[in-house]
């Protein structure tokens, strides 16, 4: 390629570091960890243009979870507890035999 077409290494530098928006993530996972895609807006203008730009992020399990930890700490969030299986779903369990108690599916906080 022609290098008068490329940028120089400064303004790559300065476009690369532009503040961004998260509007959303996604996820695969894969055999060995993760792969997490983000969508970044640059502006509201770029988001209600659908202008969104999505990254690849691949990452371990173990890196994974360091970042989850993270940002749990930073926002002073916890993770929410798993309800109790309700009375009657113990009872069912306990006199029905092998029967596991009915759990609700986990809920997806984010997408």
């Amino acid at each position: 390629m022609n290098d008068e077409l490329q940028p120089s290494a400064a303004e790559r530098k300065s476009t690369d570091t532009a503040p961004r928006a998260l509007v959303g993530w996604t996820h695969l996972d894969m055999p060995n960890g993760i792969d997490l895609r983000i969508e970044c807006a640059r502006s509201r203008i770029a988001l209600e243009n659908d202008v969104i730009e999505q990254r690849d992020i691949v990452m371990t399990r173990n890196q994974a979870l360091l970042l989850a930890r993270y940002l749990l700490k930073v926002t002073g969030q916890t993770l929410p507890e798993e309800p109790r299986p309700t009375f009657w779903a113990r009872l069912r369990a306990t006199f029905g035999g092998s029967r596991a108690p009915v759990r609700r599916p986990a809920r997806k906080f984010a997408s």
